[in-house]
């Protein structure tokens, strides 16, 4: 078989899927749901912003009988239809998208640059030529073969297209920078999304209780949340600003405290104490402060570090020490540093 790697550019490729040209082979549609608005409107997004987005594949055929050549779209149905329903103005643009400019708006109210962007964008094609279908299907047991597999994070977002993924997608990114300076990821745990991870764990236990999490549970999370996800501006809230605090305590930064477990339930601690979280009350009754002192929280967490880092030396820390030394992510540990870690930010330690 022969692949020809080659490109067009939006209005070539939308042309020719109105020609029939390009068309759909359904037998190579891997879901017959439909991306829903946030995440068609994230490609439309990165086409406008001229991130790149992965290849498409064509395969390229011609009947005998007419003797015309046509393409069938191999990979890519969705984003295909995607691009063509923004050409054709039967798409708007979520309001929750990062780009102002181009918010809840279909291609015609674009402006006349990002209407030139769209039309102009380079879409990358690998074309199979001179081939069968049976040699089509083995490309891709071929490429699924010796492809990196999915860790439980990456398959949740590629299954799930919904309102919560997108909300991770979202605080991901306005954090990821943040995490890398701190010391809470390095730059590969990012790509393979770690920081996911720890948002979606800590976006559980705001609704459902501090527990020990596994995949069955986060993957059940998801597809609650897929559909509807009426608390997303309070747990956005939420997060930022314990997050904010967090990032504003520098002494701490690049330390043991920084480590991904720990985070976890001094998050939970610094906004349970500001405005109580109802699941974990049980566990630690909060005052409701207005704010909490910053040099009463970088005091007592330094002392927590030192307790971590020099175990032998220190009095009064064993719990949380135990908590943090073994079975980090198990609900009773994670419940025993949130108690701690409650204590240590209102200066009872």
């Amino acid at each position: 078989m022969k692949t020809v790697a080659t490109s067009m550019t939006v209005v070539e490729y939308c042309n020719s899927m109105e020609r029939k040209e390009i068309v759909v082979n359904r037998d190579y549609q891997r879901s017959s749901t439909v991306w829903p608005p946030v995440a068609r409107s994230f490609l439309i997004e990165t086409i406008l912003l001229d991130f790149p987005m992965p290849k498409l594949s064509l395969y390229q055929i011609t009947d005998l009988r007419s003797r015309q050549t046509y393409k069938e779209i191999v990979d890519g149905q969705q984003r295909s239809g995607t691009i063509r329903d923004f050409f054709n103005d039967k798409l708007r643009l979520s309001g929750s998208l990062e780009t102002e400019d181009v918010r809840g708006k279909t291609y015609s109210e674009l402006s006349d640059e990002y209407k030139q962007r769209f039309i102009d964008y380079q879409i990358s094609i690998d074309l199979f030529v001179a081939t069968t279908p049976d040699e089509v299907r083995e490309v891709f047991r071929r490429i699924n073969s010796y492809t990196v597999p999915l860790n439980p994070e990456e398959q949740r977002h590629a299954v799930y297209q919904g309102a919560f993924k997108w909300f991770v997608h979202r605080l991901s990114k306005l954090f990821d920078e943040s995490f890398l300076r701190i010391g809470l990821f390095n730059q590969r745990r990012l790509v393979r999304m770690a920081d996911a991870k720890l948002l979606t764990e800590i976006a559980h236990a705001f609704l459902n209780g501090i527990k020990t999490t596994n995949k069955g549970m986060l993957n059940a999370f998801y597809r609650v949340k897929d559909k509807e996800f009426p608390e997303e501006a309070a747990l956005e809230q939420r997060i930022t600003f314990a997050f904010d605090q967090i990032l504003d305590w520098t002494e701490i930064h690049n330390g043991p405290i920084m480590k991904h477990y720990q985070v976890y339930s001094l998050v939970l601690a610094i906004t349970h104490l500001v405005s109580p979280i109802e699941h974990l009350n049980g566990i630690y009754e909060s005052p409701g402060l207005k704010m909490l002192d910053r040099d009463v929280a970088v005091m007592n967490l330094t002392a927590l570090a030192d307790a971590v880092e020099s175990p032998e030396q220190s009095i009064g820390f064993d719990d949380f020490i135990n908590a943090s030394s073994s079975r980090t992510n198990v609900g009773e540990q994670r419940a025993k540093r949130f108690v701690t870690f409650c204590r240590a930010l209102l200066g009872e330690i």
